[in-house]
C-alpha cells in the first residue's frame, strides 16, 4: 500500500456549521429522550480515588510500550491531555454488543455465520506490522483510508511497538482503536520472519483447535410427540482447525435437532502468501470483491456500519452455515513480492470453481420454485427438498492498485441442472428463470488521507437489468466522520452470490440515498446518525403497487465520571407493508458500570412503537464478573421482563452466550427471561469449558410457537455446553 511521504499531525478545528445545524434540529428529539436519564443513579461510592488526565509527551510515544496508547501527536514536544477512560479497550462482549442493533436486519442463519467469522478472526489475531490490506479487509469496521494509513504508517515509521502506536494516525478514530485490540497484536520482533522471505517453513507458528457443543433442550416440540421429527432434540456440532504462517486448514460437522446423525458438514484447505501464490483454497470458501453487486455472501452489511468497506478476495467457510457458500476450489495470484507491491503497486488476479448439491422446493413440473438455506432436514418433507438440485458456477476477479487508485472487474456464470421457476405471483414477476445465468461488474475506489470514494456498477444477463452504489467517506479528524452513499437496483437485476447494503433482502428492486454522519463534540460524548431515503420500482412481497420510505436513527453515548456510560438510541422507519405506511419508533436506553476491576453490571430500557399497535417494552440488567487467578472462572446472568403486544412492536434483549455467539433474541407477548453462564479456564492448560442455562417464561399463554415446533408448555428451558481446546 502506500504511502505518502507525509508528517502524521491531529488537526484542532472548530465543528462546521453544517453539524451544528444538525445537532440544532435533533434537539427536541435528545430532550424527548433524556427523561430516562434521571434512572441513573451514580454509585460515587463504589469508587475510590478520583481519574486524573495523563499528559504525554510525544517525543516519548515511540519509545514506550502499552503506555502509548493514551494518545498522542506525532509532533515531538507536543504535550495533549487524554482521558484515560476514553481510551480503554473494548471488551469481546461489548463489541458484539455494538453489532446486535443491526441484527434484525439480518437472517438467524447469517447472523450466526458472522458471528462465527468475526469469532474465527478475534482467535486468529492479525499481527498489525504484517498484515496484508486483504487481510484487513475482512474486518467489517475498517475503511480502505484507515487501511491505508496503517499501512503506510508502517511502511514510513517502522514496525509498531505496541498497538498504542494506533494513537499517532489520525484517521484511526477513538472508537475504531478500541476495537483493533481485538483484532491486531504487535508480535515480537525477534521472533518474526521477514514476510518477504520466501525460504520461510510452511507451518511456522503452528496452531490447532479442537471445539465441540451440545444444546440440550428441557422440553418436547409437537414435532417429537406426534413423529415428524425423525430423531432426538439434541444439538451437536464438532469442529477441528489448524492455522500456520502459510497453511490454513479445518473439518466441521453438525446435527441440528430433529436430524439423524451429523446431517451438514464440511471443510476446507487453505494456501496463503507462498510467492506470487497470495492463496489457494479446495473445499469450502467465500468471495467478495468490490461493493458486493457481483460477490459477497457471507459479508456482513449494514447501514450503521456505513462507513467500512466490504470484505475483499477469498477466505475460507469457518462456519456452520448450510447456504450462502463455494465449494469447489479458487486461487488468487499477486505480486505480492518485490518493491513494487511494497509501495502499493499491486495486480491479482482469481479465478474460482464451485459445484454444489442444493435444497430446493419444486413444483408438479421439477422445475425449483424456492431455493431453501436454512439447512432443516426433520421431516419426510424436509428430506425430499435435500440436495435434489445442482448448481456449477464459474469466476473471475482481476485487480489493479497504483498508488491511490483501484479498478476491478469481476464476474460469474452459474448453472443450475433444473429450470428456475418462481411462480406467476406479482413480486416474483423479475425473479431469474431458467438454467443459465451470467453477472459481470466493474468497480473502483480512490483513497487519499482523510477521503475515500468506492463505486461499483454491475449487469445481469437476466433480463439485462443493472445495479449500482457509490460511497465518499470523508475523516475530517478524530471527532467528525461522514459518509454519503447512493444506490440503484433495477427490478431486472439479480445476482444469486450478491450482499450489498439494502433495505430488503435482495440487492434488486430498490433506489436510495444515505448520509452519516459521527461526531464526538465534546470530551465525553460520541453521536452517531443516520438518514436514509428509499423507494422500489416494483411491488415488493405483500404489496400491489411500488412504494417508498424513510429511516432515521440517532444514537449518542455519554461517558460519565466513575466508570459509568450512558446510551441513548432512537430510531424510525416508516416503510410501506401490504399496502399500508406502518411507521415504527424504537428508543432504547443502556447504563453500564465497569468500576469495579472484574465486573460488569448494565442496565437497559427499551420501546418499540408501531401504529396502531400499544407499545412494546422491555427491561433487562446484566452482570458479569472474573474471580480466581487469572480470570481463569467468568461468570455471567441477564435477567429480563418483556410486554411485545405483536411481531411488530418484538423487542430484542442482548445476552452472552457461548463462544462466538454472543447475541440478542428478540421476544413478543408477555414474559420473563433468564440466562445464567459459567465459563472455566483450567490452569496451565489449553482446556476451556462453559456451560450456559436459559429460561423463558411465557405469562400470557401456555404453548409456545406453533406448528411443528410448538411447545405445550409456558417454560422454555435450554442446557448448552461446550469444550474448547487450544494447542
Amino acid at each position: 500500500m502506500l504511502l505518502v511521504n507525509r508528517r502524521y499531525r491531529i488537526e484542532s478545528i472548530k465543528m462546521p456549521a453544517i453539524v451544528k445545524h444538525f445537532f440544532a434540529n435533533t434537539t427536541r428529539i435528545s430532550l424527548i429522550l433524556l427523561i430516562f436519564a434521571p434512572a441513573m443513579a451514580p454509585c460515587h461510592a463504589l469508587i475510590n480515588g478520583a481519574q486524573m488526565v495523563e499528559l504525554v509527551d510525544t517525543r516519548d510515544l515511540k519509545s514506550l510500550d502499552h503506555c502509548g496508547r493514551t494518545g498522542s501527536s506525532p509532533v515531538p514536544g507536543t504535550v495533549i491531555d487524554i482521558h484515560p477512560m476514553t481510551y480503554t479497550d473494548m471488551s469481546w462482549d461489548d463489541f458484539v454488543q455494538s453489532l446486535s442493533y443491526d441484527q434484525e436486519s439480518m437472517s438467524e442463519e447469517a447472523w450466526a455465520e458472522y458471528i462465527e467469522q468475526l469469532g474465527w478472526l478475534h482467535s486468529h489475531p492479525l499481527d498489525i506490522n504484517t498484515a496484508s490490506p486483504e487481510e484487513m479487509g475482512l474486518l467489517p469496521f475498517l475503511t480502505p483510508a484507515q487501511i491505508e494509513a496503517i499501512q503506510a504508517y508502517v511502511h514510513l515509521d517502522g514496525p509498531m511497538k505496541s498497538l498504542g502506536e494506533l494513537a499517532l494516525i489520525p484517521e484511526i478514530d477513538n472508537e475504531t482503536r478500541r476495537v483493533l485490540p481485538l483484532f491486531f497484536v504487535v508480535k515480537d520482533p525477534k521472533a518474526r520472519k521477514d514476510i518477504w522471505d520466501k525460504k520461510s517453513a510452511w507451518f511456522d507458528n503452528m496452531r490447532n483447535s479442537v471445539d465441540t457443543r451440545m444444546d440440550i433442550p428441557l422440553y418436547y416440540r409437537k414435532g417429537y410427540l406426534n413423529g415428524e421429527y425423525r430423531s432426538t432434540p439434541l444439538y451437536h456440532r464438532i469442529r477441528w482447525g489448524m492455522e500456520s504462517k502459510h497453511v490454513l486448514a479445518g473439518v466441521h460437522a453438525k446435527k441440528d435437532p430433529g436430524e439423524q446423525f451429523y446431517d451438514s458438514y464440511g471443510g476446507y484447505a487453505m494456501i496463503r502468501n507462498r510467492g506470487i501464490l497470495q492463496s489457494v483454497i479446495v473445499g469450502d470458501f467465500r468471495a467478495g470483491w468490490g461493493e458486493g453487486l457481483v460477490m459477497s455472501r457471507g459479508t456482513y452489511t449494514s447501514k450503521s456500519n456505513l462507513m467500512s468497506g466490504t470484505s475483499q478476495g477469498l477466505r475460507p467457510m469457518t462456519g456452520f452455515a448450510e447456504g450462502g457458500f463455494l465449494r469447489g476450489v479458487a486461487i488468487t495470484v499477486a505480486n505480492t513480492n518485490g518493491a513494487k507491491a511494497r509501495q502499493g503497486y499491486a495486480l491479482n488476479g482469481t479465478l474460482f470453481a464451485s459445484f454444489r448439491q442444493i435444497d430446493a422446493t419444486l413444483n408438479s413440473h421439477g422445475e425449483v420454485q424456492t431455493i431453501i438455506e436454512n439447512g432443516y432436514h426433520r421431516t419426510a418433507s424436509e428430506l425430499a427438498k435435500k440436495h435434489n438440485t445442482n448448481t456449477l458456477l464459474l469466476g473471475a476477479h482481476m485487480q489493479a492498485k497504483i498508488s491511490h487508485f483501484l479498478l476491478g472487474v469481476t464476474g460469474y456464470w452459474q448453472h443450475f441442472n433444473r429450470p428456475l421457476n418462481p411462480g406467476n405471483d406479482l413480486y416474483r414477476k423479475w425473479y431469474p428463470r431458467g438454467k443459465n445465468f451470467g453477472v459481470v461488474g466493474v468497480h473502483g475506489g480512490y483513497s487519499y488521507y482523510k477521503w475515500t470514494a468506492l463505486g461499483e456498477i454491475a449487469y445481469s444477463t437476466e433480463h439485462g437489468g443493472i445495479a449500482a452504489l457509490g460511497r465518499v467517506h470523508w475523516i475530517m479528524n478524530r471527532n467528525l466522520k461522514m459518509g454519503l452513499m447512493g444506490r440503484y437496483y433495477s427490478h431486472r437485476f439479480y445476482s444469486f452470490q450478491a450482499a450489498a447494503i439494502s433495505e430488503n433482502a435482495n440487492t434488486q428492486n430498490e433506489q436510495g440515498v444515505m448520509l452519516r454522519v459521527e461526531a464526538k463534540p465534546w470530551e465525553r460524548v460520541n453521536i452517531v446518525s443516520y438518514v436514509d431515503f428509499f423507494a422500489d420500482y416494483w411491488p415488493r412481497y405483500g404489496m400491489t403497487t411500488s412504494s417508498n420510505g424513510q429511516e432515521f436513527m440517532l444514537e449518542g453515548k455519554f461517558e460519565m465520571p466513575h466508570s459509568h456510560l450512558f446510551s441513548l438510541r432512537y430510531q424510525m422507519k416508516r416503510k410501506a407493508a401490504n399496502d399500508v405506511i406502518l411507521p415504527l419508533h424504537r428508543i432504547k436506553a443502556q447504563w453500564t458500570f465497569t468500576g469495579f476491576e472484574k465486573c460488569k453490571l448494565q442496565s437497559t430500557a427499551s420501546v418499540h412503537l408501531s401504529s396502531g399497535t400499544n407499545p412494546g417494552f422491555a427491561v433487562s440488567q446484566l452482570a458479569q464478573a472474573s474471580i480466581l487467578r487469572n480470570r481463569a472462572l467468568r461468570l455471567s446472568f441477564v435477567g429480563a421482563y418483556f410486554n411485545a403486544p405483536d411481531y411488530f412492536t418484538r423487542v430484542y434483549i442482548y445476552e452472552p452466550s457461548l463462544w462466538n455467539s454472543s447475541t440478542s433474541y428478540s421476544y413478543y407477548g408477555h414474559g420473563l427471561r433468564i440466562a445464567t453462564g459459567i465459563s472455566y479456564t483450567f490452569p496451565h492448560s489449553h482446556w476451556i469449558i462453559e456451560a450456559k442455562y436459559s429460561l423463558t417464561h411465557m405469562l400470557d399463554r401456555h404453548t409456545i410457537s406453533s406448528g411443528h415446533q410448538e411447545i405445550l408448555s409456558s417454560n422454555k428451558n435450554d442446557i448448552s455446553i461446550q469444550i474448547r481446546m487450544e494447542y
